[in-house]
């Protein structure tokens, strides 16, 4: 059951992270271009830092709740089915799916903050150069292609965390999260620092 759960979830948390993060981020920059309150935004007492740091966190603030409410609804709909299902099979057959560890939750929820903040900062970086929110959505489909191979590593059946896969960033994330949701404490311990250093810079 854990070993199912652990390539399903972390795919969902980061795929959502990176769309929750994307469009807000085209909005803040290219629409406010677009209506014309970003100069007013430049105008204003506040430093330079302080707006881009605004930014960040508003994007991030977005990211996270995004991937959080499709984690949940995600859930609600796989207890619905797998209720249903439970409900519609003989007593002698077991069920193939289980609900996930409840630990498993909590992992999840601490790996979006170092995740969301690197989509929000790629995010932010890519819709800077929009001058429209049109142009900025173009930039959606190359963050994809560039994220997606990344995400797919860690489905494959033999890769492993080690010191390697823990430097590159999303997949080493991804890694630690499979390995902590299968309950392998021990082996992920070692490299929860490189994870966390690689995908917050």
């Amino acid at each position: 059951r854990a070993a199912l759960w652990s390539k399903i979830l972390p795919f969902i948390i980061v795929i959502w992270s990176l769309t929750g993060a994307f469009y807000p981020a085209i909005d803040l920059c290219a629409g406010e271009k677009e209506r014309g309150t970003f100069e007013t935004l430049l105008s204003s007492p506040a430093a330079r830092s302080e707006i881009a740091i605004g930014k960040l966190l508003t994007v991030m603030s977005f990211s996270m709740t995004t991937s959080l409410l499709n984690l949940l609804s995600m859930g609600f709909t796989g207890v619905f089915v797998i209720a249903r299902m439970g409900g519609s099979m003989s007593p002698g057959n077991v069920l193939p799916v289980g609900f996930p560890p409840l630990e498993s939750f909590i992992w999840l929820v601490l790996a979006l903050i170092p995740i969301s903040a690197l989509f929000s900062a790629v995010a932010l970086a890519a819709a800077a150069f929009a001058r429209s929110s049109k142009e900025g959505q173009y930039y959606l489909v190359p963050l994809m292609m560039i994220s997606m191979p990344l995400m797919m590593v860690p489905m494959l059946p033999a890769s492993r965390l080690d010191l390697g896969t823990s430097l590159i960033p999303v997949t080493g994330l991804m890694l630690l999260l499979r390995g902590l949701i299968e309950g392998q404490y021990s082996e992920c311990i070692r490299y929860v620092g490189p994870v966390c250093i690689v995908n917050k810079l």
